[in-house]
């Protein structure tokens, strides 16, 4: 059978497979767009846009900053979370758009992506000004979607991934930010074998006197990373 006479349908699930499964996602989906009327319809398909695997094009950031960042809009534009999340951290970081940034991870967090739902959480928490917003930022970390970040993935994985993508992004680095309540319990942070691990990634088991303090030491080792 000619492939004219192929369903759009399943002409479409396999363009989108390319998308998302290539090491070079781009480049192929342009030589499949050019090869052919069938294939440029498909590679327009938004299912192509939303599987597309963006964060294997990192080199064209650093060739190509204008067409990474069509790339990635056209791919958010689509429902592709990873887009989302980096077109997010883009504008927060390089940009200064605070409140169009946490629109496009808040968008990534809705299609499934912890990694989104923690940056939101270490970006509440950086720019907590009191307890109310530290408590604040603890809620959203701890309930709704963002609950994934601990009850799915572990969180140092979540950790790791969240920095390595600011630092691909931009050279600006937080500051650690002094605590608005010192602890002071001489035990709190401290390694502890009978503990449930709060990191089992990193092979901790620490021992926290309060919600704030366990959270002020992952927002801490956040920093140290980035």
């Amino acid at each position: 059978m000619d492939i004219a006479g192929l369903p759009s349908d399943i002409l479409v699930e396999v363009t989108a497979r390319i998308a998302g499964e290539s090491t070079t996602p781009l480049n192929d989906i342009v030589s499949l767009r050019r090869s052919c009327k069938v294939f440029r319809d498909a590679t327009a398909a938004r299912e192509v846009g939303r599987c597309m695997a963006v964060q294997r094009e990192w080199r064209l950031h650093w060739w190509d900053k204008a067409r990474f960042l069509s790339v990635l809009r056209r791919c958010a534009a689509s429902g592709n979370p990873d887009a989302s999340y980096i077109l997010g951290l883009e504008e927060i970081c390089n940009r200064r758009r605070k409140a169009s940034g946490l629109l496009h991870l808040r968008r990534a967090m809705e299609h499934g992506h912890p990694v989104a739902a923690y940056t939101i959480g270490m970006i509440m928490l950086r720019d907590s000004l009191d307890l109310e917003g530290i408590e604040q930022a603890m809620e959203y970390l701890e309930g709704g979607s963002a609950s994934r970040i601990r009850s799915n993935v572990k969180i140092a994985s979540v950790r790791r991934e969240a920095a390595s993508v600011m630092r691909r992004l931009t050279m600006r680095r937080w500051k650690r930010a002094e605590p608005t309540a010192p602890c002071t319990d001489p035990l709190c942070g401290k390694m502890e074998e009978t503990a449930e691990a709060w990191d089992e990634a990193d092979d901790e088991q620490r021992r926290f006197c309060s919600r704030m303090c366990r959270w002020r030491h992952e927002y801490r080792r956040f920093v140290e990373r980035i």
